[in-house]
Parts: C-alpha cells; sequence; structure tokens
C-alpha cells in the first residue's frame, strides 16, 4: 500500500515560508500532480516526501508509517528528478542496475529486473549503448527504468518531461500516464505545465505562495475553481478577467464599466448580495465560452473591437480590445473577423465566474 498522508507540512528557508500548512491525502494507486508556478512550494513538497529536505514542521506517512525523520533510502520510494541524474560514463544497462547492484542483489536478479523493466519501457535495444549516444526521450525513458526496477511503493516526479520538444513532450505525457496505470503504482508528479496536469492526473494540487489553493480532479479546477488564481492559471488561453461593479436598480442587479451594462440571472444576483456586499468583482469567461456576432443580439452581450487573429488551423483565437484590455476568444476558423471591426461578444452566465475583486474568492 503507497497512501501518503501529509499533516501541517511547513517548511522555511529563514524569513521565506516555502510551504505553509500544507495537509494532503493520497490513495494508493493515485497519480497526484503538483501544479503552480515557480517557487510556489511544490518541488519543495515534493523533496519533504523524499526526505531530501527536512520539514520545519508537520508530519508525512507513507502507507500509514511515520517516514517524517526516516532518510530517503529507507522509504522505498523512487524519483526521477528534471535532469534525469544518469550516469553519463555507464551504460544503460548499468545506469539501470546501479540501485540494485548498491543493494547487493545477485548478478542474475539484477539482469532479470533490469530486463523487465526495459521491455516495459521498449528500450532493450539501447541496453549496451552508452547515456551521450541517446535522444532527451531515451534519457528519460532510462530514468524511468531505473526507478522501476526498485519496484517502489511510490514514485516521485519532478518535472521529467520540461527538457523535451513539445512533439515528443505530448507523447510522453501519453505514456507515463500509461505505464503508472499499468504498474498500478502511486506517483505524485511535479510540473508548471497546466497541459500536463490536465492530461495525466487524477487530482491536482495546485499551489501558489507556498499555499494549497485547490485540490481536485482536472474538470473540477478547470471548471469549478475556488479562487481568481486557480481560475487564471488553469487553461490555456488563459481565462479572461473582466473589471466592474454591481448596481442596483428597480429590484435588479447590474454588472457594468465603462463600456457595459448587463442585467445578472437572480440566482447570480443573490449569491453576489450575500458574497460581496461591496460589489466590486471580475467576471472571469473563458476564451471558448464565447459566441461572435456581427449585429448586436439578444442577448446578454458586450461590442469589441478586433484587434488582431491567430489561426491555428482547427481555432481561430481572437484578440479583442475591451476598455483598453485584451480579451481573448477562441472561435471556429470560419469566422471571419476584420482588424478593427467591432463585434459583437456574447455568453451564458451558466459557465461564467464571478469573482470577488478584493479577496480573490470565487461567489457563484
Amino acid at each position: 500500500m503507497a497512501e501518503v498522508q501529509i499533516k501541517e507540512l511547513c517548511k522555511d528557508f529563514g524569513k521565506v515560508r516555502a510551504v505553509i500548512d500544507l495537509n494532503l491525502d493520497i490513495q494508493d494507486k493515485e497519480m497526484i500532480c503538483f501544479l503552480g508556478p515557480s517557487g510556489c512550494g511544490k518541488t519543495t513538497s515534493l523533496r519533504m516526501v523524499a526526505g531530501l529536505e527536512r520539514p520545519t514542521s508537520g508530519e508525512i506517512f507513507l502507507g500509514g508509517k511515520d517516514v517524517t525523520h526516516i532518510p530517503p533510502k529507507d522509504r522505498h520510494i523512487a524519483m526521477v528528478f528534471e535532469t534525469y541524474a544518469l550516469y553519463p560514463r555507464k551504460t544503460v544497462f548499468e545506469n539501470m542496475a546501479f540501485p540494485l547492484r548498491i543493494r547487493k542483489f545477485s548478478n542474475d536478479e539484477i539482469k532479470a529486473k533490469v530486463l523487465e523493466a526495459a521491455k516495459i519501457l521498449d528500450i532493450e535495444e539501447l541496453l549496451d549503448r552508452g547515456i551521450r549516444q541517446l535522444s532527451g526521450g531515451q534519457r528519460q525513458r532510462v530514468a524511468m527504468g531505473r526507478a522501476i526496477v526498485r519496484k517502489p511503493s511510490l514514485f516521485l516526479m519532478d518535472e521529467p518531461l520540461s527538457h523535451l520538444d513539445a512533439k515528443l513532450r505530448t507523447r510522453m505525457r501519453g505514456e507515463l500516464k500509461r505505464l503508472q496505470k499499468d504498474l498500478e503504482t502511486t506517483m505524485i508528479y511535479v510540473t508548471h505545465d497546466q497541459l500536463e496536469a490536465m492530461s495525466m492526473a487524477d487530482r491536482i494540487v495546485v499551489m501558489n505562495s507556498g499555499v494549497l489553493q485547490q485540490l481536485g480532479t482536472p474538470d473540477q479546477v478547470f471548471n469549478k475553481p475556488v479562487n481568481e488564481f486557480v481560475a487564471g492559471f488553469v487553461g490555456d488561453p488563459p481565462i479572461n478577467f473582466i473589471d466592474g461593479q454591481c448596481t442596483e436598480e428597480n429590484g435588479k442587479l447590474y454588472f457594468q464599466n465603462a463600456v457595459l451594462k448587463i442585467e445578472l440571472p437572480e440566482k447570480t444576483a443573490s449569491k453576489i448580495r450575500e458574497k460581496c456586499p461591496h460589489g466590486s468583482l471580475h467576471m472571469g469567461i473563458r476564451p471558448s465560452y464565447f459566441k461572435l456576432h456581427h449585429e448586436r443580439p439578444d442577448l446578454p452581450s458586450m461590442p469589441a473591437e478586433v484587434f488582431i487573429s491567430e489561426p491555428l488551423g482547427e481555432v481561430l483565437v481572437i484578440d479583442f480590445l475591451l476598455e483598453k484590455k485584451i480579451i481573448k476568444v477562441v472561435t471556429s476558423p470560419d469566422v471571419k473577423a476584420n482588424m478593427g471591426e467591432t463585434m459583437w461578444l456574447s455568453f451564458d452566465f451558466n459557465r461564467v465566474h464571478f469573482f470577488d475583486a478584493q479577496s480573490g474568492a470565487i461567489i457563484n
């Protein structure tokens, strides 16, 4: 069993608080992705689970056993680093065999385990090659193989795909996810790439400034973000935020700024009255949730000027200028949008998020 429990985990580097009161339960055979910008505490959290960093406070349990102060070699885990950390003067076989040799396995056992791992990773023909003869993707597989031969209860991966080109990275995402399910092991994966987290994870841990912002499935963090940071970090192109103020007229609530005024549905209005009485809001709409019109529709909508369009084959990304702010829209490549033209952007309020402009907390 490789259930992981993290309780009130903190790590300080002098006056810098890298991880603050992290609480997390990871299930056996689950793939968890730590996601966040550089410096958010995700790698520090991983290194504490690995035993490479000593927590300032808090506890770490692996399979129900307190491993907070146990050395890394006794935690029965394997880690794949961003740089792969392979031995350049050893062959692929010897790199994969190394963790078994230092544990005094017999030559026959080592050969069997290395061949088994190489077969899983489809690198059997590379075993006699030197590391310098390998491509980035092949080196990544060797690093994975070195971890697999130990048959650890927990895999820890620190941005292992970051040095690969875009096409190879896309392929390796799928291979890693399939490998984790085939091996039936627990994996904690650190990345700053939200596409990696969304495509691979069972659940995502979104962090910022050392604090866990949200824990949820890819669908939850994308469609039900708990705050403005999560909404803005997850999604490509990113969500659009439109500043505005709520005003009330004749019992109806309106969201407005210098260029638009939109009546809010009663369900949304009641939540705003309850949770944001000061009325200062950010309206969040994802680029793919807009519909475009050449004339004003009989729908909640706003006028915006076409700033530039980016044809990307299957989709068209259009940048609109709204109150000196760029609004991104993802639409069909068949849409005709001329630079400088004014178009109307409509949207479904069921797909709109409202955030408290002061706290960043979600309202609806």
